[in-house]
C-alpha cells in the first residue's frame, strides 16, 4: 500500500497546484423537491457595477462550473422558476435552490411534465414523487415498477447483474425489511446504476440509490406498520419507527417483529452416468420452515452547521429458525430398485448480528470529506438430528453441530474536489476479517472440521469527472489488495492461502444526439467467493447426496460494456459482459463412491454473455401502463458425458405493469410477469408467469393508509431447473407459496425521515459474512 499512499500524496498536491492556477466557481441548481434543475442560465456579475463577468448553464444534473477567480454576484434564470441573485462565495455552502413562479396567466393553464424515466450522469433515474409510483406501497413494490430491475424470491435483482447494493439517503440498506419500512410516497426517486465506478467496491455489479422527500418540521415523529398475510399458514409483521428531531440533532429508533411460516415440496430426480452402470435416483422433499426475527436500530445524528455533520447507529438482529424435512428417495441401479430410504431431519438455526456504523461528512471551503467506520460481530448456531431408514441398510441416526464466528472491522475515506470543469474524488477502504467454523458431524462417514480464515482487504480509488455542456465524462480507477490465511485443525494450509492484487478501471460517456440521450460506459469487477463457500464442511442431505464448500474457490471477474439510450418515455439498454473464473454449483462424486453426489461450487471456464433491455412508460391520463422486454443469451458450453454440450439458449422476461387511478384518489394495480426457457450458467430454466392484483388507498392526508396485495393469483410461479455437467444430470421442481394474500395498515404522525448520512464501509464484505 506504500505506492497507492503515494499516489494520494500526489493527487492532493496536484489538486493544490490545480487550484492556484485556476478558481474555478462550482454549484449546483435544484428545485424545491431537490430534483436537479437543467438550462437554468448562471451569469456572474461584478460586484461594484453589475456588469457581466462570464456565464454558463446547467446541466442534467443540474451542475455548473464558471471558470472565474473573481468573486461577485451570480444571477440565475430559468423559466417557471423565481430569479435569484445569489453571492459566488455562498455557492459552495450547499445546494441553491430555485421555487416555482407564482405568476399566472388569466384563463391560461400551463402544464408541464417531465419523463418519468431520465439519464443523469452514471445512473438511470425514475421519478416518484408526484407520479403514480408514489401510490404502490412499499420502497419494495416500487422497485418491481423500476426498469431494468425485478423481484423475486431471493430479493431485488438488476438484469444482467445479479444482485444489487441498495443505499437509502446514502446508507446502506442492512436487509430487505428495510425497504417494507419505507412507504413509497416517501421515497423521491430511485437512481439505478448499471456500472459503478471506482469508488465503489469492485465486487458491486451494480447500484440502486433511493432518495426520500426531504423531511419537514420538528419535533417526535412516529411511523408504525402492521401487517397480516395469508399463505398456506398466517405470517405478519409489526414494526413502530421513533424520530425525534430538534435544531441539529436527530435521534431515531426502531423495532420489528417478523413472523412467518413457510412450506414447500421439492422433488428431484438424478441420473449418473458411469462407465458400468445408470444409477437413478428419485426424490420428494416436504418441509416446513419457521422464521422468527427480532429487530432494534438505535441512532443519533448531529449536524453542526450546512457544512458538518457526524453520527453513530447500532444495529442489532436475532433470527431463530427452525426447519423440519421429511424425504423419501428410491435408488435404481441400471433400472433396477436398490435402495428406499425415508428421512426424517429437523434442524434449529439460531444467529444473531451486531452493527456499529458511524460516519463524519464535511465541506471545508470547496473540499468534501466522507468517513465511515464500521464493526460487525455475527453468530450463528445450526444443529442437525437426522433419522434415516433404508432397506438395503441399517438405520443412520445422528446429530451435527455447526458453530460460525465472524468480525469485520471497516472504513472508508473519500474526498472530494472541483477540478476544472468538473470534479474529482478519491480515497481509500480498509477491511479486516476474522471468521471461525466449527462442525461436528456426529457420524464416522463425514468428517469434522475446524477452521479459521483471516483475510485483510486494503483499496485505493480515483474518479474524475467532466462536464462539456451536455456532455459528460468520467474515469475511474480501483485497486484492491486482499491477503486472505486459511487454517485447519489449527494448521495453516499453505495451498489456500491466497494473495491479490488487482486494478479496476472504469469509464462513462454521457452524450445528447438530437432529443436522445445516450451513455457508453465500461467497468472491470470482481466476485469473490462467499465464506461459507470455502467451508470445507459436509453437509449431509441424505445418503446419496451430500453438500460442502471449496476452499480451492478463485475469485471471478467480470468485463461490462454497456450502451443505454433515453428518449421521453422509450428506453433501451444493451449490454457485452466477458466473464472469467465464473462460481458455478456443479454436482461431483463424493470420495471414491460414484453413487453418492456432491453438490459444491467450482470455477468454470470463461464466457461471454449478450443482454438487451427495452422499457415504455407513457401515460393516458388516470391509466398508467408500463412495459418492460428483456432477453439475455450466454455463450457457454460444459462437457457432458465426454462430449461438448452447448448452454445458449436464451432467456427472455417480460413485465407488463398497469396502475389505474380509481375513484376517491384510490389505486388499483395490475402486474403481470412471465420467463421463458432458457440457458443460465449450466442450468436450464424452465418459464414461468405470474399475476399480482393490489389496492391502494389514504386518508387524512397521508396519515393512515392501507395496501391490500394479492400476489400470483393463478399459482403459477413454479421453480424448475435442470442442472447438467459431467457425468451428472439433475432435474428438481421446487412448490412453494408464492400465492400469498396480505393487508397492510401505516399510521404516521408528524413523519420524518432520519438525516443518517453514512454510506457503509466494507459492504460486499458484509454480505459474504
Amino acid at each position: 500500500m506504500i505506492w497507492v499512499n503515494k499516489i494520494l500524496i500526489v493527487l492532493c498536491l496536484f489538486l493544490i497546484s490545480a487550484r492556484s492556477q485556476a478558481q474555478n466557481i462550482v454549484g449546483h441548481v435544484e428545485d424545491d423537491t431537490r430534483a436537479p434543475i437543467e438550462f437554468a442560465n448562471i451569469v456572474l456579475l461584478s460586484q461594484k457595477d453589475s456588469t457581466y463577468i462570464t456565464g454558463t448553464v446547467s446541466d442534467s444534473a443540474g451542475k455548473f462550473t464558471l471558470p472565474s477567480g473573481k468573486n461577485g454576484v451570480l444571477h440565475i434564470t430559468c423559466m417557471g422558476y423565481r430569479p435569484l441573485y445569489v453571492q459566488s462565495r455562498e455557492v459552495l455552502k450547499g445546494a441553491i435552490v430555485m421555487y416555482p413562479s407564482e405568476n399566472a396567466l388569466s384563463e391560461v393553464v400551463v402544464k408541464g411534465s417531465r419523463p418519468l424515466v431520465r439519464m443523469k450522469d452514471d445512473a438511470l433515474v425514475t421519478s416518484v414523487q408526484g407520479t403514480y409510483l408514489a401510490k404502490v406501497g412499499t420502497a419494495y413494490d416500487l422497485l418491481d415498477q423500476i426498469p431494468g430491475v425485478v423481484k423475486n424470491t431471493d430479493g431485488i435483482e438488476v438484469i444482467g447483474k445479479g444482485t444489487p447494493l441498495i443505499y437509502i439517503n446514502g446508507r446502506l440498506m442492512r436487509n430487505l425489511s428495510e425497504l417494507d419500512q419505507l412507504a413509497s410516497s416517501q421515497v423521491q426517486d430511485v437512481e439505478v446504476i448499471r456500472t459503478p465506478g471506482a469508488k465503489y467496491d469492485a465486487t458491486a455489479n451494480a447500484i440502486i440509490r433511493i432518495k426520500t422527500v426531504k423531511p419537514a418540521g420538528e419535533g417526535l415523529a412516529v411511523d408504525s406498520r402492521t401487517m397480516v398475510g395469508l399463505k398456506r399458514y398466517l405470517y405478519g409483521i409489526e414494526e413502530l419507527n421513533l424520530n425525534y428531531r430538534k435544531n441539529g440533532l436527530d435521534v431515531f429508533g426502531m423495532v420489528e417483529y417478523d413472523k412467518d411460516k413457510e412450506w414447500q415440496t421439492i422433488t428431484t430426480t438424478q441420473d449418473v452416468y458411469t462407465s458400468n452402470y445408470l444409477f437413478h435416483q428419485n426424490n420428494i422433499d416436504h418441509r416446513s420452515q419457521r422464521n422468527q426475527v427480532y429487530t432494534t436500530k438505535i441512532g443519533a445524528n448531529f449536524t453542526f452547521n450546512e457544512h458538518h455533520s457526524l453520527g453513530a447507529i447500532y444495529d442489532f438482529s436475532y433470527k431463530p429458525v427452525k426447519v423440519s424435512d421429511k424425504a423419501f428417495t428410491e435408488m435404481l441401479k441400471d433400472n433396477v430398485l436398490a435402495d428406499n430410504v425415508n428421512d426424517e431431519n429437523l434442524s434449529n438455526n439460531r444467529s444473531n448480528r451486531h452493527l456499529l456504523s458511524g460516519y463524519y461528512t464535511g465541506q471545508l471551503k470547496d473540499w468534501s470529506v466522507n468517513l465511515n467506520t464500521d464493526a460487525l460481530w455475527t453468530n450463528e448456531h445450526r444443529t442437525q438430528r437426522i433419522s434415516e431408514t433404508a432397506s438395503a441398510d441399517t438405520v443412520r441416526a445422528f446429530a451435527t453441530g455447526n458453530r460460525v464466528c465472524s468480525k469485520l472491522y471497516a472504513a472508508k475515506l473519500e474526498v472530494g474536489h472541483p477540478l476544472w470543469k468538473g470534479d474529482i474524488s478519491f480515497g481509500s477502504e480498509w477491511s479486516f476479517i476474522r471468521r471461525s467454523d466449527v462442525y461436528d458431524s456426529g457420524a464416522s462417514y463425514i468428517a469434522n472440521s475446524d477452521t479459521k480464515q483471516k483475510e485483510d482487504n486494503k483499496a485505493g480509488f480515483v474518479e474524475l469527472t467532466q462536464h462539456w455542456g451536455k456532455i459528460m465524462a468520467s474515469l475511474g480507477l480501483r485497486y484492491e489488495h486482499t491477503s486472505s490465511r486459511y487454517y485447519s485443525q489449527g494448521k495453516k494450509q499453505k495451498e489456500q492461502c491466497r494473495t491479490y492484487n488487482n486494478i479496476f478501471p472504469s469509464a462513462m460517456l454521457l452524450m445528447p444526439i438530437g432529443n436522445t440521450r445516450i451513455r457508453l460506459s465500461y467497468s472491470k469487477k470482481v466476485t469473490r467467493p462467499a465464506f461459507s463457500q470455502l467451508s470445507s464442511n459436509v453437509q449431509y442431505i441424505n445418503r446419496y447426496t451430500y453438500q460442502s464448500g471449496n476452499p480451492n474457490l478463485q475469485p471471478s471477474f467480470r468485463d461490462y460494456v454497456e450502451f443505454t439510450a433515453s428518449y421521453k418515455w422509450f428506453t433501451l439498454m444493451s449490454d457485452y459482459t466477458h466473464t472469467s473464473g465464473y462460481i458455478m454449483s456443479v454436482y461431483t462424486q463424493y470420495l471414491n463412491n460414484p453413487e453418492i453426489s456432491l453438490l459444491q461450487k467450482q470455477n468454470a471456464k470463461s464466457f461471454n454473455e449478450l443482454s438487451t433491455m427495452v422499457n415504455v412508460a407513457p401515460s393516458f391520463g388516470i391509466y398508467h401502463p408500463s412495459l418492460m422486454a428483456a432477453i439475455n443469451k450466454q455463450f457457454f458450453n460444459i462437457t457432458f458425458l465426454g462430449k461438448p454440450t452447448n448452454m445458449d439458449k436464451p432467456i427472455g422476461v417480460f413485465r407488463f405493469n398497469n396502475a389505474i387511478n380509481t375513484p376517491f384518489d384510490s389505486w388499483l394495480n395490475v402486474d403481470m410477469s412471465w420467463r421463458t426457457n432458457g440457458h443460465t450458467e449450466n442450468m436450464y430454466l424452465h418459464g414461468s408467469w405470474q399475476l399480482n392484483l393490489g389496492f391502494y388507498k389514504s386518508f387524512n392526508k397521508d396519515r393512515w393508509s392501507i395496501k391490500v396485495q394479492c400476489n400470483d393469483i393463478c399459482k403459477t410461479a413454479k421453480s424448475q431447473v435442470t442442472l447438467t455437467n459431467d457425468i451428472r444430470q439433475i432435474h428438481l421442481t421446487k412448490n412453494i407459496d408464492t400465492r400469498n394474500f396480505s393487508v397492510t395498515i401505516r399510521y404516521r404522525f408528524n413523519a420524518t425521515e432520519s438525516k443518517y448520512k453514512g454510506t457503509g464501509a466494507a459492504e460486499e464484505d458484509k454480505n459474504r459474512l
